[in-house]
């Protein structure tokens, strides 16, 4: 019998399904997802309603009354690239807690973030990362999320927590902007060109200590967190726990395409990629996938921001480790559990 009931704000997008799927397999959950728009699945209910406008968050979810952990993962909409608004994503999850913490019995508020906390978006960062090292300084709407919880949950019977993750990989078919779909996708490109999997970094980039987070081990340490009295208040690190170099990475995952591992090109694969739509769909026509356009199934800007980075970056778990979760994955491993669910899935050869 369910004993907690859990929001999830973002319940359709990459992070947000993750946690639910998490939540259902564990048991003892009610959920709620919301979303823009609405939609049907087995086992929870969903409510659509815009995080954007505060009446539509009271009118929709101010009469929840045995919500007792809201899991933020929404983002306002942006392009790649173009830095995401503070006031609007500081605003939508505002919207939600003002709307379902008066007539809850609201015990967490987890919201997601990123490791881009310590600015590893903008150049060398001190490594390893930990989580109580200063802000980057720079504007992130993480900073104003953060401060949100702190004072809204001051005095309260609830608490609150971040996650911190790096790169998320994911084995789902519908979004672009994952590590696993922009080098499956190049590598085919690549394999049907005859050419040998070279790495499209720079030769610095290619040497340097990365780190990825698999968006289920995720789900687990955002659960767990949420649960786990000693996490209560505070911030973590989540990333996979290897930390190995697209040097040590590229060979295995050429041989996961039966391909040559090439050396490191300097090209960056917004420009690369940009006249191959035809090749791609001769690619989808030669092997019988499902259709895709170039363009939309794999986010190439992304894989520049993913691929170029020259510096090291290493988030620390200790803190995560020393109160209880010690989960990490092999990311060698979890690259090629992602390819063979594309391949299942008619993405790629």
């Amino acid at each position: 019998m369910a004993t907690k009931t859990a929001l999830v704000a973002g319940a359709s997008g990459l992070i947000g399904r993750r946690v639910v799927e998490h939540l259902l397999a564990a048991g003892g959950w009610n959920v709620i997802g919301l979303a823009r728009s609405q939609r049907s699945s087995p086992g929870m209910r969903w409510i659509a309603v815009d995080l954007n406008d505060p009446a539509d968050c009271v009118r929709k979810l101010g009469t929840l009354t045995a919500v007792t952990h809201i899991f933020y993962a929404a983002r306002y909409d942006h392009p790649e690239g173009v830095p995401e608004s503070v006031e609007i994503n500081a605003a939508m999850l505002a919207n939600v807690v003002n709307a379902v913490e008066p007539k809850s019995s609201l015990q967490h508020v987890h919201a997601v973030h990123g490791s881009k906390y310590y600015g590893t978006q903008l150049g060398p960062v001190p490594v390893p990362l930990t989580e109580e090292l200063p802000r980057a300084d720079n504007r992130n709407f993480y900073f104003v999320q953060e401060d949100f919880l702190r004072e809204q949950s001051r005095g309260k019977q609830w608490s609150y927590s971040t996650s911190r993750p790096h790169s998320f990989c994911d084995p789902a078919v519908d979004y672009a902007r994952s590590a696993s779909m922009v080098i499956a996708v190049y590598a085919a490109v690549q394999h049907e060109l005859g050419l040998s999997l070279d790495f499209p970094g720079t030769a610095a980039s290619f040497e340097v200590p990365n780190q990825f987070t698999d968006t289920a081990l995720l789900a687990r340490a955002i659960v767990w967190m949420a649960t786990e009295p000693g996490c209560a208040n505070q911030s973590f690190n989540v990333v996979n726990g290897d930390y190995p170099s697209w040097s040590e990475l590229w060979p295995r995952i050429a041989k996961e395409f039966d391909m040559r591992p090439g050396k490191p090109a300097n090209v960056k694969l917004a420009t690369y990629m940009a006249d191959k739509g035809p090749l791609w769909d001769s690619i989808v026509h030669k092997h019988n996938l499902n259709p895709t356009r170039l363009n939309d199934v794999a986010l190439w800007p992304y894989g520049d921001y993913l691929l170029r980075p020259e510096w090291e970056i290493h988030s620390s778990m200790d803190k995560a480790r020393a109160l209880g979760f010690d989960e990490s994955l092999d990311t060698g491993k979890m690259f090629a559990r992602h390819f063979a669910h594309y391949r299942a899935a008619r993405i790629i050869p």
